[in-house]
């Protein structure tokens, strides 16, 4: 909550300054504030993300290298970034892991694969900085594309419903991290389950599991709207990154809501190469999830979670809804939240140990 209050603070002078400065300097003074706040949050980041851009910008638009093995090794160095970065936080209680850096990395591999599409050719690197500069989306995204934000930046202008619509998005981002997830769900829910009688333990087991989800959600999704408001205040409309996932009625449907932007960016760079070579679907879905679930954490209990993720999924396109009963749907909405939640109980434990227990009450094992 610290950090979304210092977010919304820094972003006001980024805002006044936005549309009280000429436009040849707004993106500089764009960057400049997000670079001060980096620094005060994080240095280390800043550091890292000041390499990856000149040096991403370096190795694709001014070397003389050939064009695969300037991909090869834009990608690499990103993905070995990304990777370390993640393995040590999975190693080492003590590693702090860079603030923004699964983010920003994940919008550099975008620009790069973008440009090896020749989507991308000879950009001005102040365009290049402000895309990786830009504040709103820096800490928990959305991952907006690059030329989303180039053609956002041609055609800004002062736009009464663009304000409007973001503090909007603000407004209820707070609402859903502060009242929902704080309060009810992190405070008043917890205690409701903890003072459940010990003989009702199968129910505080499923009502703890959906707490979870159900709080994850909701701070993510809060996080999201900000980003989103505060962007639409600047004059640039991001992706939204969740669509009432819960509404879904089915688990391949709940991907397509939640985490869009994540979602989408793996179906782009994923999923579709993958089914398009080998032709098997399931396959690249397999891989798809699998790279979502290290993109949170590099270690074993995510990998089971996107395994978990990638059977609910493949059981969606097995048994097909065909019947327009709303009870029916209402029972399978009721059956995707507790999928999601069940399979969260994997990363919500500290064990996975601490985990099988949770299963063996859920499930009746004895």
């Amino acid at each position: 909550m610290n950090l979304l209050l210092q977010v919304i603070a820094w972003s006001i002078p980024l805002i006044i300054v936005s549309w009280v400065l000429p436009k040849k300097y707004v993106l500089l003074s764009q960057i400049l504030i997000t670079a001060i706040f980096i620094l005060y949050q994080s240095p280390i980041s800043l550091f890292l993300l000041t390499f990856i851009s000149f040096g991403n910008f370096y190795i694709l638009h001014k070397s003389k290298l050939s064009n695969s093995v300037k991909i090869t090794l834009s990608l690499s160095l990103l993905i070995l970034l990304i990777s370390a970065a993640k393995t040590l936080f999975s190693i080492d209680e003590n590693w702090v892991m860079p603030l923004g850096l699964s983010y920003y990395a994940f919008r550099n591999i975008h620009y790069t694969l973008e440009y090896y599409k020749g989507k991308i050719q000879n950009e001005n690197i102040l365009f290049y900085l402000a895309y990786n500069f830009f504040l709103p989306v820096f800490i928990i995204g959305p991952i907006h594309r690059y030329q989303d934000f180039i053609k956002d930046w041609h055609r800004r202008r002062f736009n009464a419903e663009f304000f409007s619509m973001g503090f909007e998005h603000i407004v209820y981002g707070i609402a859903k991290i502060v009242i929902l997830g704080n309060y009810l769900l992190t405070s008043r829910g917890k205690l409701f389950v903890d003072d459940l009688p010990e003989k009702y333990i199968w129910l505080k087991a499923y009502l703890e599991t959906l707490r979870f989800a159900l709080n994850a959600y909701f701070q993510f999704a809060g996080f999201s709207d900000v980003a989103i408001g505060i962007s639409l205040l600047l004059g640039f409309r991001i992706i939204e990154n969740f669509n009432y996932p819960f509404l879904a009625t089915n688990m391949q449907a709940f991907w397509t809501r939640y985490h869009i932007s994540l979602s989408t960016f793996c179906k782009d760079y994923i999923y579709t190469p993958i089914t398009s070579f080998y032709r098997k679907p399931m396959l690249g879905m397999l891989f798809t999830m699998l790279i979502i679930g290290l993109w949170h954490e590099v270690s074993l209990r995510y990998l089971i979670w996107g395994v978990i993720q990638m059977l609910g999924i493949y059981l969606s396109s097995v048994i097909q809804l065909k019947s327009d009963s709303i009870l029916l749907k209402n029972l399978c909405r009721l059956a995707v939240l507790s999928f999601f939640a069940l399979s969260c109980v994997v990363i919500s434990q500290p064990t996975l140990a601490d985990a099988w227990a949770v299963y063996k009450i859920l499930f009746f094992i004895n």
